[in-house]
Parts: C-alpha cells; sequence; structure tokens
C-alpha cells in the first residue's frame, strides 16, 4: 500500500474543519482505489453519540454511498491512529488498509482518554488482514491537535 499526501491532505482538511466547529481533532477520509468515496470528521460533541469518532462516522457514510457494508477494495485514511472501536470498525468493514498520522499516545497527550493499544497490536490479536501505514504526515496531525488545545472551550472525552 503506497499512501497518498492528498488522501492523508483530505482527512487533515476534515479534521480542522471540525475543530472549526467545536469538534475533537480528528478527521477521516475512505477512498477506493483512486477515487475518494468519503471525507468526515469527528461528531461526538455535535451529535451527542460517543461512537460518533471520525472513521465510524467515515464508516457509515461510506456504507451508505456504496450501499453496503462490506469496504473491501477501500482504504481509510485517519489523522490518528485508529482506537480500539474504530480499529474494530474497520475491519468488520473489511477495509484493505488503515493510513494514519499522530499515534494513540498524540492523542492521549493531548487529553484524550484513550486505550494504549496499537492498531498494529490489534492486527496481530485479531488475525486481522488489515495493511497498516504509521506515522504518514505525522507533524501535519500533531499541528492539528495544537491547533486543537489553543482552541477557547475545547472539550476532551
Amino acid at each position: 500500500m503506497t499512501p497518498s499526501n492528498q488522501f492523508m491532505q483530505l482527512a487533515l482538511d476534515a479534521c480542522a474543519n471540525g475543530i472549526d466547529h467545536g469538534q475533537s481533532p480528528f478527521g477521516a477520509c475512505i477512498v477506493r482505489g483512486d477515487q475518494v468515496v468519503v471525507v468526515a470528521h469527528n461528531r461526538v460533541w455535535q451529535t451527542t453519540d460517543i461512537t460518533a469518532h471520525a472513521e465510524v462516522t467515515a464508516l457509515r457514510a461510506a456504507c451508505l454511498e456504496l450501499n453496503t457494508v462490506d469496504l473491501a477494495g477501500c482504504e481509510i485514511y485517519s489523522t490518528t491512529e485508529p482506537c480500539p472501536m474504530c480499529f474494530s470498525a474497520i475491519h468488520w468493514a473489511n477495509c484493505d488498509g488503515i493510513v494514519y498520522g499522530a499515534s494513540i499516545a498524540d492523542a492521549a497527550a493531548a487529553g484524550f482518554r484513550e486505550l494504549p493499544v496499537s492498531n498494529e497490536q490489534l492486527k496481530q490479536l485479531g488475525r486481522s488482514k488489515l495493511e497498516i501505514v504509521g506515522g504518514f504526515m505525522k507533524n501535519e496531525a500533531i499541528e492539528l491537535f495544537q491547533k486543537f488545545l489553543a482552541r477557547a472551550g475545547r472539550r476532551v472525552y
């Protein structure tokens, strides 16, 4: 899997948009081949739904867009390493791979109550076939945490 700056930039832009609208600093983009399926940001506070992480929001939208729960052939770009819930949803959706920027540890450093279980550990424990590329455009993703932390009224969960 060769990551694309273009697709990660879409996730980063969605994340920045979410921050500007009072959401948490996470964005995701789902692609199939060279086509963008959906771009989403975290909507936990907007929806008062603790599961409305960027990746889950993107998966829900992609399934609706493609009219299937099987996202084989798709890759997800996430500004941050997916949490265990999101990793599981990506696995169950049958995506081919995950490309992420910042790590779970980076999210925890920004104040989020992350479970310290990496995607690589989850892949191994679950015998998942997902391809994982971590640390892609990491500096840009970490800059978004800094933008979030500088914002008055920010909320973590």
